[in-house]
């Protein structure tokens, strides 16, 4: 995170060939990283549109960054997949047996990544880099929380409900094409979610005093630009306040999304800026 990530596939990724070095590296993006061989345990379809697989990492298990909520780690697809890079959200970690939980959404297309998701299988190993911590819900006093998030989303607000802080209220919206997975998240008291299908963005305008909640929110960019914009220009509230973040976009592969990433990421350095000044949303993909 993720890096960007985005923790989980675009569902309109096209085909490419285009080498995982596109995804931004450097010493200020990678530190705090590891270079880890993982070596396939498990593999399960626990619902229509989930591939979940399970990992054991042969080293850094004892990073304690993979416990937190919300990690994001990227998968090395190796030249069997066109040599790209795929960026995905850690569901659960097993510090004891140092293994790693992770879904794959399922969108039908023959991109690298599903062909790589069809073609793994129990004692296939893989590299990844990892973990990094990724954006959490901000806990603002005196504020409930709005979510939103599509099914791309969903592996990341898993483990975000897993470790949802005591005492914080509000409401979300999953849009989602698969029951299955919307009720495999955690109920939270406190915490209403409602399983919608099509766009996110209307629930946004639908919600009532807007001004008293905090947001955050993952999933196709153009909605999430539109949700920030509503919340950040419309209602006022402070950047603090409005956490939200592209996964994937909407006819464009998440090889090129990575081009426009490093090619913003380098010229920020380039400028004597860091990684704390990308605005992932303010990229023109």
């Amino acid at each position: 995170m993720t890096t960007s990530p985005r923790p989980e596939e675009a569902r309109n990724e096209e085909n490419s060939s285009s080498a995982s070095v596109n995804a931004p590296r450097g010493e200020d993006h990678d530190r705090g990283l590891n270079d880890v061989v993982a070596v396939v345990e498990r593999v399960e379809r626990p619902t229509e549109s989930i591939s979940r697989i399970t990992v054991h990492l042969t080293s850094s298990a004892e990073d304690p960054n993979w416990l937190r909520p919300n990690v994001a780690f990227r998968i090395q697809l190796g030249p069997k997949f066109g040599d790209v890079s795929r960026v995905y959200t850690v569901r659960t970690f097993d510090a004891s047996s140092g293994s790693m939980t992770f879904d794959v959404v399922l969108h039908g297309h023959t991109s690298p990544m599903m062909q790589w998701a069809a073609d793994i299988r129990v004692g296939d190993s893989f590299s990844l880099t990892g973990p990094r911590p990724h954006f959490l819900v901000p806990e603002v006093a005196g504020r409930r929380v709005a979510l939103f998030a599509d099914d791309t989303a969903i592996p990341a607000l898993y483990s975000i409900l897993l470790q949802w802080p005591e005492g914080l209220t509000g409401v979300g919206w999953v849009a989602t094409g698969d029951a299955g997975a919307f009720a495999e998240l955690p109920v939270i008291p406190g915490l209403e979610l409602h399983h919608v299908e099509g766009r996110l963005a209307e629930h946004a305008l639908e919600l009532e005093n807007p001004g008293d909640y905090a947001v955050w929110g993952a999933g196709e960019r153009d909605e999430m630009r539109s949700i920030r914009a509503h919340f950040r220009k419309t209602i006022g509230l402070t950047k603090d306040n409005v956490v939200v973040f592209g996964y994937w976009k909407r006819g464009v592969s998440t090889t090129e999304i990575d081009q426009n990433r490093l090619r913003n990421y380098t010229s920020i350095l380039e400028n004597g800026g860091t990684l704390a000044d990308i605005d992932d949303l303010a990229i023109g993909i």
